[in-house]
């Protein structure tokens, strides 16, 4: 368990020396800033410059997106685990300086895109209209002609697909004494194009019948028969896709600097962190001051950084109003606990670091919950080789690590339940090799006894919550409050350790010796929970009645913790199950070599999907019962993660120089 012990910060150093003193903590990322209260002390106004860095990391960031769109990166499953790239120092400074080329070039590619969604959306448009024209290029007079010396012209459609002489009929019916030729264009998708020459004194007339029966004018008329602007359109069209190609290959182009633009993403975001925090910081006529908080285990290297810049720094224990970061450190085995004490809460001003609590049952409930040596040895083998090939960090590295400890405690549960992706090897024995199969289980196969694997489940749930109540108890004793750790605690450990050989004895034969000492347990538990639970009150029956109700909390709140471990059962047996049944399938046809090729097939595709289901089953209800039953019994919570004033890049990372170690 290590909660790293952190100390109150204040730093005085002169303006001058500001920009390298900050650029070196913030390099060394181990400190955090708080704003000053010291209304002697004046403020930066740096929201402008803070304002022009976002909206130049969201230009970087965005061209980095169309680039990984273009041309995507690749590397597959691995990108996912490798972690940021190392510079040293020399060439950080080296592409700072290029900064300005890169944004210029990152709003080159900004503007491309704009360009591209213009063309697009041009093209689109002429598409329509060429698409719309479509339906008169038959029509050989503009359609803009209104008429001549003595006749009209209506040019437009009529709703419904109709006949040249459907409509002749209709209007002629309409106006019977009206002079007209009526010219079919195209009749589709429900509406019919023609063109209608009238004599002028019939027009008006005419104009006013075809109006009732629907006809309306284009929307958008040619001012050249139909054929020359689709013409125009087309030439058009194809100009546009010559542009929209050469627009794109620039697009395309700048793949090449792809690492120069993620860089430029990691500048402006550190470069923006900077000013952010200068906000925070006092300033005076010719210092600055600042504050916050460190670990005590780097406070040496601030010191150093004070000493190289002539600032002073005077470093204290926070007061119990300070609101006080929290930096959980861990070795490899308990440390990929703090990402799930993390996503519960970080320990609270009282609180311990509960990962090392947590370590052994979270890997050892993890492990039996898959309980397969098969998919344990591909979780604990893929993890180490990305933990020793790849750069991978952070939570990545964190998780990769989790893994690996649940994969060796999978395939330790695997080799005791015998199941090594199920039953493939007594399935092979058995259909292609022609021997007995062989029982692989040094334990006992769930299957085969699910009753006692019941018990050994409802059993560990016992041991894990007497490790919570355990711990509590210690808690308490540290803090110097002995005696109520034990009254608290103790009589609650006390019943569950007598109610465990009770409750066996209902399925299996338990000893005489064991069954009579379970039974003294639980009684010694009953009467102390009865009597301790409410002892602040004075008046003995109140006290009694608090007693009463406290045990029959115990009781069934602490039933149903014991049955939730049950899963344990389940979830084992659902594992070894699955994967004996896709093993079954795999061996159904009579024909060996049919029944080898189907085998194959299905041991990938059935294992695969069996592993991925139920490892996930298992991290899911290995964390329900760490958060549940587990953390509530002595962890409050309600801490803060520290967030230090750091480089937080993504894509790289400064090398640390070594001779400053």
């Amino acid at each position: 368990m290590a909660r790293l012990n952190i100390s109150k910060m204040q730093m005085i150093f002169l303006q001058r020396d500001s920009k390298k003193l900050l650029g070196e903590l913030q390099r060394l990322g181990v400190s955090e800033l708080s704003e000053i209260q010291d209304e002697r002390l004046g403020r930066m106004s740096v929201k402008s410059h803070v304002g022009m860095l976002e909206r130049n990391l969201k230009v970087a960031e965005d061209c980095l997106e169309t680039i990984n769109k273009y041309t995507p990166p690749g590397g597959g499953i691995g990108a996912m685990f490798s972690g940021r790239e190392e510079i040293s120092p020399e060439e950080y400074s080296k592409k700072t300086s290029e900064a300005d080329r890169i944004l210029k070039f990152a709003d080159d590619i900004c503007d491309a895109v704009k360009e591209v969604s213009e063309y697009n959306a041009e093209i689109r448009r002429c598409g329509l209209s060429l698409e719309m024209l479509s339906m008169w290029e038959k029509l050989d007079i503009p359609m803009q002609l209104n008429g001549t010396g003595k006749c009209a012209v209506y040019t437009g459609t009529f709703p419904d697909e109709q006949t040249e002489e459907m409509l002749s009929s209709k209007i002629s019916e309409k106006v019977p004494d009206a002079a007209f030729d009526l010219t079919l264009v195209s009749c589709g998708a429900g509406q019919t194009a023609a063109c209608i020459v009238v004599f002028k004194d019939d027009a008006d007339e005419l104009y006013a019948a075809i109006r009732e029966m629907g006809f309306t004018r284009p929307q958008d008329p040619t001012k050249h028969p139909p054929a020359v602007r689709r013409e125009r359109l087309r030439s058009e069209i194809a100009e546009l896709e010559r542009k929209l190609e050469e627009t794109k290959k620039i697009i395309l182009d700048g793949a090449e600097m792809r690492e120069d633009v993620k860089f430029l993403c990691d500048y402006l975001t550190v470069k923006r962190d900077e000013y952010a925090e200068l906000e925070k910081i006092g300033v005076g006529d010719s210092v600055m001051v600042c504050e916050g908080y460190v670990p005590d285990k780097y406070i040496p290297d601030v010191e150093r950084i004070c000493e190289e810049y002539g600032a002073v720094a005077e470093f204290s224990e926070p007061s119990e109003d300070d609101d006080v970061p929290v930096v959980l450190e861990n070795g490899s085995f308990a440390g990929p606990m703090e990402s799930v004490v993390e996503m519960y809460s970080m320990p609270g001003k009282k609180d311990i670091d509960p990962s090392g609590v947590m370590a052994f049952f979270y890997y050892f409930l993890f492990g039996m919950m898959l309980s397969d040596a098969g998919y344990g040895l591909i979780m604990t083998i893929f993890s180490a080789v990305m933990l020793k090939r790849s750069t991978v960090e952070g939570s990545m590295a964190k998780m990769l690590k989790m893994f690996f400890w649940c994969g060796i405690s999978t395939v330790i549960w695997g080799v005791l339940f015998g199941s090594f992706f199920g039953d493939i090897i007594p399935v092979i024995c058995t259909e292609f090799l022609g021997k007995p199969a062989p029982d692989l289980a040094l334990w006992f196969k769930p299957i085969d006894k699910t009753i006692t694997l019941l018990l050994f489940s409802l059993g560990i749930g016992i041991c894990h919550l007497l490790l919570g109540l355990s711990t509590a108890l210690v808690l308490k004793c540290r803090k110097g409050e002995a005696l109520d750790g034990i009254l608290d605690n103790l009589p609650t450990m006390l019943l569950l350790l007598g109610i465990a050989p009770l409750g066996a004895s209902v399925f299996v034969e338990v000893p005489s010796v064991l069954s009579t000492i379970g039974a003294v347990f639980a009684i010694v538990g009953v009467v102390g929970i009865i009597l301790f639970t409410s002892r602040s009150s004075k008046n003995i029956f109140a006290r009694l009645g608090g007693g009463l109700y406290g045990l029959y909390n115990n009781v069934s709140g602490y039933m149903s913790d014991i049955l939730s471990y049950s899963r344990l059962l389940a979830l084992g047996l659902a594992t070894g199950s699955i994967a004996e049944v896709f093993n079954m399938i795999g061996t159904m046809p009579e024909n060996p070599v049919v029944k080898a090729v189907l085998l194959t097939v299905v041991f990938i595709v059935g294992h695969s999907l069996n592993m991925a289901i139920n490892l996930l089953g298992a991290y899911v209800h290995t964390v329900r019962l760490q958060f549940v039953e587990l953390l509530p019994k002595f962890y409050e919570g309600g801490g803060r993660s520290m967030k230090p004033f750091a480089m937080n890049t993504k894509y790289f990372k400064i090398r640390k120089d070594k001779s400053a170690e």
